[in-house]
């Protein structure tokens, strides 16, 4: 079958890392086209789509950007059964549900404590990383209660709400962030990294790392 989805993106773009994520589990052939971002933040060179961000997908001359959107659409059309996407009304929106609350809240906070801590060029900003320390100290414990009463974040299957905030997680990790006592969210980070697919989209780093050990 040819491949008819090319995926823009970037190895060390957290939501570009959901979509490739999704790909994996739901079997779905693509192109990855990496877009460069040393030099440009996360812009597109070129402007694809509204936002001339990454992630961005042409699937045949359909042009979607922002990640969530695109892994909407990918389970929509690739996800029949309704695993990842739920199709009953309560279930569904209890994944939007978390999908908004990683997009707004712990995806914010986790991209701008890694952003200090491995990509400034200088010292991290101190007032910044603890204030992000702070703020994360308040909302994890929503998630780690969630995760102390189910497997995973909606239920006994991971879902779009999982691949996402795993995402979000793992860039902590990568920033030194001390997650030790949210024990039922490191629980849930093990068994989610142990997943083929999610462990085949490591950051470049961490799968130089693994190869190495």
């Amino acid at each position: 079958m040819p491949v008819t989805l090319d995926l823009y993106g970037h190895p060390w773009s957290a939501p570009t890392r959901e979509v490739r994520i999704l790909c994996a589990e739901l079997g779905v052939e693509h192109r990855f086209i990496e877009v460069k971002q040393a030099e440009a933040g996360d812009y597109l060179p070129e402007a694809l789509n509204p936002a001339c961000k990454v992630p961005m997908i042409d699937a045949g001359g359909f042009i979607l950007g922002e990640a969530h959107a695109i892994v909407r659409y990918l389970a929509a059309r690739h996800d029949p059964a309704g695993v990842w996407y739920p199709t009953a009304i309560e279930s569904r929106s209890k994944v939007d549900q978390w999908l908004d609350w990683q997009a707004l809240r712990l995806g914010r906070l986790a991209a701008e404590l890694v952003r200090q801590r491995r990509f400034r060029p200088d010292a991290p900003d101190a007032a910044a990383c603890a204030e992000a320390e702070r703020l994360l100290g308040l909302i994890l414990p929503e998630l780690d209660m969630e995760l102390k009463a189910t497997p995973f974040v909606c239920g006994q299957h991971p879902t779009l709400a999982d691949i996402a905030i795993f995402t979000s997680v793992d860039y902590l990790r990568l920033a030194g962030f001390d997650s030790g006592r949210f024990t039922s969210l490191g629980r849930w980070f093990d068994v989610c990294a142990a997943r083929p697919a999610w462990a085949a989209s490591a950051h470049p780093q961490e799968s130089a790392q693994g190869s190495a050990e």
